[in-house]
């Protein structure tokens, strides 16, 4: 990893990322919309606070693939990715934090579609319920360093192993 971080106060790293994506119903205007998320795969590490507050933290190696969500700051090399990805993936805000953090807005109405919905609930987008359910997303891998201050960290997804790789041999999954 990195010893010297894009981010002063990122608390995500790896060597590379995946850009998960996905087709939903906007509960805005109804139409299907495509969607993108954040993923990290085994490997990466997370910066572990002291719980006094007090010192520096500790970075932490994660033997997992993680969801990355309500991510607050990116690097201008990933920003620069995602804005190629997708124009309706950028920074808003939420009615779940008190930040902006990287957000989708449907491609038809711009509304927001919040990360709860699409990370914290049963069959939200990016919580597939069955391996069917997750065999319908597409994961891009992209092999640059990857760093971002994020609020969600979801290890072990379920189902991370039946969703489709687009492209690229880097990481594998397993």
């Amino acid at each position: 990893m990195s010893a010297t971080p894009y981010l002063a106060d990122a608390n995500v790293r790896a060597p590379g990322y995946f850009v998960l994506r996905a087709d939903a119903l906007c509960r805005h205007c109804g139409r299907s919309t495509a969607l993108l998320a954040l993923s990290v795969p085994p490997g990466h590490e997370t910066l572990e606070l002291p719980e006094d507050a007090e010192g520096a933290g500790m970075w932490q190696h994660a033997d997992a693939h993680a969801l990355l969500f309500f991510v607050q700051k990116l690097p201008d090399g990933v920003r620069r990715r995602l804005r190629e990805l997708s124009q309706s993936f950028r920074p808003g805000h939420g009615a779940a934090t008190l930040n902006s953090y990287w957000a989708n807005h449907c491609e038809h109405c711009r509304a927001p579609i919040g990360d709860r919905e699409l990370h914290c609930e049963p069959e939200g987008a990016f919580t597939p319920a069955s391996e069917q359910a997750a065999a319908a997303l597409r994961l891009v891998p992209i092999p640059e360093s990857f760093e971002a201050l994020t609020a969600g960290y979801s290890p072990e997804p379920e189902f991370f192993s039946c969703i489709r790789r687009i492209g690229g041999s880097w990481p594998t999954i397993s």
